[in-house]
């Protein structure tokens, strides 16, 4: 299959890999139709290098089609449409049960003193590979995708993979009141569109 692979600093290529594998009873297989760019990429593309080998597949806001299931797995089947969390985490850890998943106990990436792994996201959190490809082995499966309904185009649901979840959780944080107002400071737009992309949103192999 094609990735995106990172190779070093400010140097990202697509390239053939390995096609993903179930490894665990509780994995998928997703053929990705959309994976979006993060703003938490542009680390990756120059702060976080020593945290990361060359040939790591990038990538943390996917969504597909299911292809295949680990033995263990009866909430998605092949053929289901889902989207996909960008942390891995059990969902029955105490953690998880208190509604922490990135602080997930059955993936925390304690060698570095990190919460849950991250889907392509360096040996911080796990050194999952990553969703900007196009196939990716989901761990935790049990718990993490999300089904959507046919029909609507993947713009309408990619963005619960991250994007929104995040924002909601800052506003929830900030303790925003009804009719308040909030100021949000920020990096602007954090991706540039590369030839083959539609919307930044949508890979075109």
């Amino acid at each position: 299959m094609k990735a995106a692979v990172w190779h070093g600093k400010r140097d990202v290529r697509v390239e053939t890999v390995p096609d993903p594998v179930i490894q665990e009873p509780n994995d998928i297989i997703i053929r990705v139709t959309s994976s979006g760019i993060c703003g938490s990429d542009l680390h990756l593309y120059e702060v976080l290098g020593p945290f990361i080998d060359a040939g790591d597949v990038l990538g943390h806001e996917p969504m597909g089609v299911v292809t295949e299931v680990g033995r263990s797995i009866s909430n998605v089947r092949p053929g289901d449409r889902v989207v996909v969390p960008f942390n891995v985490a059990c969902g029955t850890c105490y953690l998880c049960r208190l509604g922490l998943p990135t602080q997930c106990e059955t993936t925390q990436v304690r060698e570095h003193g990190k919460g849950a792994a991250l889907l392509g996201y360096t040996k911080l959190y796990g050194q999952v590979a990553g969703g900007q490809a196009e196939y990716l082995r989901v761990p935790q499966a049990q718990f993490g995708p999300i089904p959507v309904p046919e029909g609507p185009p993947d713009d309408r649901f990619v963005y619960l993979s991250d994007v929104l979840p995040t924002a909601w959780q800052a506003v929830e944080y900030a303790a925003i009141p009804t009719g308040g107002s909030v100021a949000v400071l920020g990096w602007g737009r954090s991706a540039t569109c590369a030839p083959g992309w539609r919307g930044c949103a949508v890979p075109s192999w």
